[in-house]
């Protein structure tokens, strides 16, 4: 099996190039070889894809594996389905559950070279494909599932370095996306998340034996803590043969050869009974007196035996899963009381958190501790017949073991599963400084793992780590073995192996400069050689690029969690660099997706760069710069669809409550107000960029209101839980939108989102955000709006008319005063003096111009702004009070919420003047009411020669523009929500009602409103 001619041979009998029969029997030659080199590697007892059809063993043979694995490419594979399996099928499935059986096995290939003899089995089959004119293709996925099992384990660089040649080269196929998810799988899984080094008892006889002490039980307690995968919680087959052979000598000793004595003696030897228990330690004296912890299936039970017989026991709830790494920490509290009684606890910690305390007596013990096992508890032959207890060793993998000989807390418990298990203590001044960190976060873990180490190191009774396993004895790493004070190895028991692994994540850091950015030519189809941009490519490339696009960013999000390839990703300028490959990505799904008129819509990519963002947690500089350049910039996503956008806005809305000091830092509000001026303005700018497609293609205006209200979602909660000294900034931000925005709709969405933070129901932040809004310049932003307002004039109704002829208009909309007269009324004279003026007033507004008030440049623009599209009736029932049942796109465009109102900026200047009112920040002076005179010194200095102050001058100034404002348009601001506004308005303040021009056009109407509400 070991020569290379043997091997050559072994395939082409498998492959049918020397024949020795019949097509049957090459058939079954294949499958006598696949048979027999499973069986050389222990034999599976199921090849189905359930782990629970077969148990843990450690296979017998890795070179086996190796030569199954080069076989696979040359295996028939032909005739695969739910009921037959082909040679290939039934090799690789075998495989498969070897290496799912348990970790030694994984242990044993990995050491062997087993991952890249898969990766160049997966070329050769995908040569094969190539080459070959059949439309059927092998399923390849239980393949990918072998390397998986293999990466999750250890991953060497030059395996990996071979792995990205594998992709590369089937990057057109299936083979490159199942591959990178391998990879992604093979970051997260289970295996991955213990230390780099650690003990492996085999379940038959393996443990560790620590030397004995005189001074036991500890006087204050002791503590127990280590990391540990369990494989199985079941007896293996070797291990009952085992103890039945004890069983059978026992008998046979006793002179009792019966069936009955037999199973008597089995039953003596297992202590309470023939159940397998594995033990997590065992601490006994020679009398077999002391404390042992084992597993009782899944449960951790802990029990301890003092003399006379007395025993007692303490089950814990928590039911602790095969094959998955736990920090274990088991804490004996014994404190002594004034008239002798000792109160004693006992404690379960969990991966660093306290799961359970529970009373526990501690143990009365006579005699010094005689055997101080690990992992299985004394076995028969050292112990003696006469101890009656059979060996049940624990089939799992151990980190470093600590035994402390008091108890340490749960703060320093939870420091020590914090730390994990890769680190080997250092004591006293040999320890050194760890002033040799790369970076500040390196710098502070050293810091804390040396203070751990001083705080822990008079407490440590033993310690034990896998790195230092030698031959038959590992040394004490403790403070007084590491000095060379007093010897006190571990004696090994039975077989304990020690695997050494290395993590992806580690792989990636070494493979190369840049570490996990590394990754990023897979997701390019092609390269400018001049500039080294990237650039689209052929189409079938294009596709195959994007496709892995996702799983990377996944991967590098995970990857970062290392902290040098943290440090690798700022060295390089990654925020920078991934930036531009996501511009790039969009711009390529968006020519794939040419015909569809919706955008680009991978939802996966979405999540995938929300999770790369927010997976930071080393460098809070780094973290603020990934989310400028990948979530906050609007324009790298203007290219999606609109439940692509709304689904990020949404997640950043989300991200408030846990990263709102990484969002202050990015300066969130002000570019979010950037990208909506980019992005979502209809009337466009210089830098505005082409939303929604590449073919220049405009986005529905509702759809547009619906992303722009998910993102003054997010500025208002960004706003709402910032601290005080932050509100003069924000209110100053959203006043230079104010200014700035010629879009009507948009100015109105802001302008309520300033009322909601005026009127919220804390009052001291209600203050705080009105006092700023007045400092800041609120009242000449409210002034330049309307002077806006009244340039415009009645103008936008006609353009509306007629670029929407089935539009909705607030004049249709509105009910008109002969028909509400003519119902309300039905007992009142219609010739009345007051009716028939109030008729007339309607019928004929006065509609002078406001000429005088100038205007700034960008004024001119709000007239050019269309109306909303119309609204079938039954989407007012679908909507109806204001809940919404879809967020699709089409919702959005005719959602009747999303309609833009001609009055929406005058109505919210309206509410939120009457608030500042209601407040008492605003006052206006009934001796001195606004006059039409005050035009013609709008500009001047003249309204401050009284004794009014210029503050109060810019208040007059304001309701003289609201005035003039609905003078000039009346047809647009004399509707019912205007009508409404100032309603409420008047009730904070009864000015609104004693303007001298209003009174004509809105105070009547008010009070005839009123009147008519009462009936």
């Amino acid at each position: 099996m070991g020569k290379p001619e043997s091997l050559d041979k072994l395939k082409n009998i498998v492959n049918g190039d020397e024949n020795f029969g019949s097509g049957d029997e090459m058939d079954s030659i294949a499958y006598l070889v696949v048979d027999s080199l499973i069986a050389t590697m222990g034999g599976v007892e199921s090849f189905e894809e359930d782990e629970d059809n077969n148990p843990p063993s450690v296979m017998l043979n890795s070179r086996a594996a190796i030569v199954a694995g080069e076989l696979i490419p040359w295996l028939p594979w032909a005739g695969d389905s739910a009921s037959f399996m082909s040679p290939r099928t039934r090799m690789v499935r075998g495989l498969l559950a070897i290496l799912r059986a348990c970790t030694r096995n994984r242990a044993m290939c990995s050491m062997a070279g087993l991952l890249g003899v898969l990766l160049v089995s997966a070329e050769r089959i995908y040569l094969q494909e190539v080459a070959s004119s059949q439309l059927m293709r092998w399923d390849e996925t239980p393949l990918c599932y072998c390397i998986q099992y293999l990466v999750g384990h250890s991953l060497s660089v030059n395996d990996l370095h071979r792995w990205f040649g594998v992709i590369t080269r089937t990057l057109t196929t299936v083979w490159a996306s199942r591959l990178m998810l391998a990879l992604e799988k093979a970051i997260v899984g289970k295996e991955s998340r213990g230390p780099a080094c650690t003990f492996e008892f085999d379940g038959e006889s393996s443990g560790l034996l620590g030397p004995g002490e005189s001074r036991w039980p500890f006087t204050n307690g002791y503590a127990f803590a280590t990391w540990i995968y369990i494989e199985s919680f079941a007896d293996t087959l070797n291990a009952a043969t085992a103890a039945a052979a004890i069983a059978a000598a026992a008998a046979a000793k006793s002179g009792k050869s019966s069936a009955m004595s037999a199973a008597a003696a089995a039953s003596a030897l297992a202590g309470e009974g023939t159940a397998h228990m594995p033990r997590l330690f065992s601490f006994l004296s020679a009398d077999n007196q002391g404390i042992e912890a084992y597993f009782h299936a899944q449960f951790l039970v802990v029990e301890y035996g003092s003399g006379k017989g007395k025993k007692a026991s303490l089950h814990f709830t928590h039911a602790f899963k095969p094959q998955c790494w736990y920090f274990i920490g088991l804490e004996h509290t014994c404190k002594q009381g004034i008239i002798g009684k000792a109160d004693s606890e006992l404690r379960l910690y969990i991966d660093g958190s306290l799961y359970e305390s529970r009373p526990f007596e501690f143990p009365r013990i006579g005699k010094p501790l005689s055997f101080c096992c690990i992992g299985t508890n004394p076995p028969p032959t050292m112990a003696g017949l006469q101890r009656r207890r059979r060996q049940c060793p624990l089939f799992a993998e151990m980190g470093p073991i600590y035994i402390f000989k008091e108890p340490i807390g749960p703060e320093k418990m939870a420091r020590l599963a914090s730390r994990g298990g890769d680190v080997l203590p250092a004591f006293g001044n040999g320890a050194g400084l760890p002033w040799l960190a790369s970076n500040d976060h390196v710098r502070s873990m050293a810091e804390e793992s040396s203070m751990l180490d001083a705080e822990i190191g008079g407490c440590i009774h033993l310690l034990y780590h896998p790195s230092l396993l030698s031959g038959r004895f590992c040394p004490d790493a403790s403070p007084i073995g590491a000095s060379g004070a007093l010897r006190r190895p571990a004696e090994v028991l039975g077989q304990v192996h020690v695997a050494t692994r290395m993590r992806p994540v580690e792989a990636l850091w070494a493979l190369a400069y840049g570490g996990p950015m590394s990754l990023l030519p897979l997701t390019v189809s092609n390269v400018d050689l001049d500039s080294l941009e990237p650039q689209k490519g052929q189409l079938s490339m294009n596709l195959a690029t994007t496709a892995l696009a996702a799983p990377i960013f996944r991967i590098i999000s995970m990857a970062i969690e290392h902290a040098g390839n943290n440090e690798e990703l700022s060295r390089s300028r990654g925020p920078e660099v991934l930036s531009g490959i996501l511009d790039y990505l969009l711009q390529a799904l968006s020519s794939i997706n040419t015909g569809k008129n919706d955008g680009v819509e991978d939802e996966e990519l979405v999540a995938a760069i929300v999770s790369l963002c927010q997976s930071q947690k080393i460098n809070g500089i780094l973290k603020v710069q990934l989310f400028s350049r990948l979530l906050l910039d609007l324009k790298v996503w203007s290219l999606c669809n609109y439940g692509l956008q709304k689904k990020l806005l949404s997640s950043l809305a989300d991200m408030v409550f846990t990263e709102s000091s990484v969002m202050r830092d990015a300066n969130a509000i002000q570019m979010l107000l950037d990208g909506c001026r980019r992005c979502y303005w209809t009337i466009r700018e210089k830098d505005s960029v082409d939303n929604f497609s590449l073919n220049h293609e405009v986005r529905p205006v509702g759809e547009i209101n619906a992303l722009v209200d998910e993102l003054l979602v997010i500025i208002e909660l960004l706003i709402g839980g910032a601290p005080p000294s932050f509100a003069a900034d924000d209110v100053r931000c959203l006043l230079g939108f104010l200014v700035d925005c010629p879009q009507p709709n948009q100015v109105a969405r802001v302008l309520h989102l300033i009322y909601r933070l005026v009127v919220q129901p804390n009052t001291s932040r209600a203050h705080l955000f009105a006092e700023a809004f007045i400092t800041c310049g609120g009242i000449e932003t409210l002034l330049v709006l309307l002077q806006r307002e009244a340039k415009a004039g009645d103008q936008s109704v006609l353009e509306n008319s007629v670029e929407n002829n089935v539009g909705i208009s607030d004049e249709e909309n509105e009910p008109k005063i002969e028909d509400a007269v003519l119902e309300r009324n039905q007992d009142k004279e219609i010739g009345s003096p007051e009716i028939k003026e109030l008729v007339a007033d309607e019928k004929h507004p006065d509609t002078a111009p406001f000429n005088n008030y100038s205007s700034p440049s960008a004024a001119s623009t709000g007239s050019k702004i269309g109306r909303a599209t119309s609204v079938p009736e039954n989407s007012f029932m679908k909507n109806l009070g204001g809940i919404t049942l879809s967020i699709s796109a089409d919702n959005a465009r005719n959602n009747v919420y999303n309609v833009d109102k001609s009055d929406g900026i005058v109505v919210a200047i309206i509410g939120l003047v009457g608030a500042l009112v209601a407040m008492g920040l605003l006052k206006f002076g009934s001796s001195a009411p606004v006059t039409p005179d005050i035009a013609s010194n709008l500009l001047g200095v003249g309204l401050n020669e009284g004794s009014g102050t210029m503050f109060d001058d810019k208040v007059s100034l304001l309701l003289f523009a609201l005035q003039k404002a609905i003078q000039a348009a009346p047809n647009r601001l004399l509707s019912n929500n205007v009508y409404t506004a100032l309603l409420g308005a008047s009730v904070r303040h009864d000015t609104f009602l004693h303007l001298p021009d209003l009174s004509k056009f809105v105070a009547k109407r008010m009070l005839y409103l009123l009147l008519s509400f009462s009936f």
